[in-house]
Formats: C-alpha cells, structure tokens, sequence
C-alpha cells in the first residue's frame, strides 16, 4: 500500500475532496499536462493521483504547492485546498473573481445597488460585510477582508485591465457605515476618476431610460479566452458563459453608457453626494 508521505490514505473520504479534484483535473486539463506526467512532476504514483483528481484520497498541502508549480497556476491551487481544509469556507465565487480580474484585458461593471467591490475603500467594505452578515464572526469578517484586500492591488498594477463602471446615482448617496466613511469612499472614487485609473459614469436617479432594472452584472475580457459575464444574486455571484446571455449582458452595458452622465458630469455628482455627508 502506497503511503506518499502520509497523502492520507488512512481518512474517511470526504465529500469536500471531490470539487478540489474537479478543480485540478480542470487545471491540468487546460495545460494540455497528462494525470501520469502531472503525478510524477510532484512525486506521486499516477493512480494515487488519479485517486485526488476523482476525490477519493486528501491531498497534503506540500502536494497542492508542488501542483501549482507543476500547472503553473500561480496560487489557485492551494486557493482551492485551502477551502476544501477550512472549516469555514467562503463561496466559492469570492475566490474566483480575483482571478477573473487578473487574467482579462477589459472589465465593465453596472452596479445598482452599492459601490463595486474593486472600488470599496477598506471602511466601506468592512461597514458593509458587517451590515449584509451581522451573524459573522470576526475571523470570516477578517478572510473576507482579507480577499477583498487581494483584489484591491489590482488597481495599482500598471497592467491593469481597462476599467469601466456604470453605477446608479442613488449609490452615491446610500449610507454605507459613518458620514466619514461615505465621504472617505466619494473621495476614492474621485481619486481613482482623476488619476486615470478607472472609468466611470453615474446614471443619474431621475433617468426615465433605465435599461439595469435586472439587477447589477459584470463583463470579463479577455486577450486569449472567450469573453465571459457573472451576475450577482442575494447570496453570491454566478458566472454566465452562454453566447446568448453574454450578448445580452453586452447589449444592456452599452445601452447603459449611452444613458448615463459623462465624466465631468459625474465627478460633480460625486461632490454633491459628498455634501449630504458632512
């Protein structure tokens, strides 16, 4: 019987295994890599690896840091160990997205509802998780936190993607956490607008034409991979790769440029919403 340095044969199968070997079949699987040549390249026989792609053996995290140098997958494999060993496991959406932002050329984003989470200063956010999960400990609060934080540095990468957001004006001026807080976010998004770093438009409240009443989305594009979108929903994020629904998503942003303010018009919505705070 085959040990590998304890890969765990002796643990009861668990059914959180089974998405983590989906996942790594799927990354190997995109490199073009065999399951006989991936196990070899991290020292373990290919039936015991096979046993991890199908979810039947737990893999030692030393495993899962060799795999992401095998596949070559910056850290998204021990990204998909670390859920699959956390008691506490954030959805899986919330790990996703950062790679989607890392990997595309362009993201366009219509929020309706709050500031878009690339754009949230570091009060803001946490006002917000607070709010939305009031039940949470402090630990999840922090590995929230913590993602959001990750995606953050997106934004002061010079090979950033374009960046380009429609929000609702009555965003501007819903209370997120202190009056402080608000102005603080207004400021950042002023900030960014200025420096160039983002593109943004405000739909003003009293527009007749709205074509974002389904609700907030956002589009991914990419420089070697088809363009993909995700919607938001109450308790996390799916994303749509459907040609129809993703033409849909494109059509609906368009029209909703096209209705909202321009920069120079936005920025001074931005510093009126400022005003309500003080």
């Amino acid at each position: 019987m085959e040990t590998a340095k304890g890969i765990g044969v002796d643990r009861k199968m668990k059914p959180e295994w089974i998405p983590f070997g989906a996942g790594l079949r799927r990354l190997r699987k995109e490199r073009g890599l065999t399951g006989t040549a991936t196990a070899l390249g991290i020292g373990l026989s290919p039936t015991m690896y096979s046993s991890i792609e199908r979810g039947r053996r737990f893999c030692l995290r030393e495993h899962a840091v060799r795999l992401d140098e095998v596949l070559e997958s910056g850290d998204e494999v021990i990204r998909l160990w670390t859920k699959m060993v956390s008691p506490e496991r954030l959805p899986e959406w919330f790990y996703r997205v950062p790679e989607l932002e890392r990997a595309a050329s362009e993201i366009r984003e219509y929020q309706p509802l709050l500031i878009p989470g690339l754009l949230q200063t570091e009060r803001y956010a946490r006002a917000l998780f607070r709010a939305v999960k009031p039940w949470a400990k402090r630990d999840e609060i922090e590995r929230m936190m913590d993602a959001r934080l990750e995606r953050w540095e997106l934004l002061d990468d010079e090979r950033r993607p374009l960046l380009w957001f429609v929000i609702s004006g009555t965003v501007l001026r819903s209370p997120v956490g202190t009056d402080a807080s608000m102005q603080e976010q207004l400021d950042h998004l002023t900030t960014l607008v200025e420096d160039e770093k983002i593109h943004l438009q405000v739909l003003p409240m009293d527009a007749r034409v709205n074509p974002g009443k389904s609700g907030p989305f956002r589009i991914y594009s990419f420089p070697d991979k088809p363009t993909l979108a995700s919607a938001e929903y109450m308790t996390g994020e799916i994303v749509l790769d459907e040609m129809a629904k993703l033409r849909q998503c494109e059509v609906v942003f368009g029209a909703l440029q096209a209705a909202a303010l321009p920069v120079t018009e936005t920025l001074e919505q931005i510093s009126k919403a400022r005003e309500v705070f003080k």
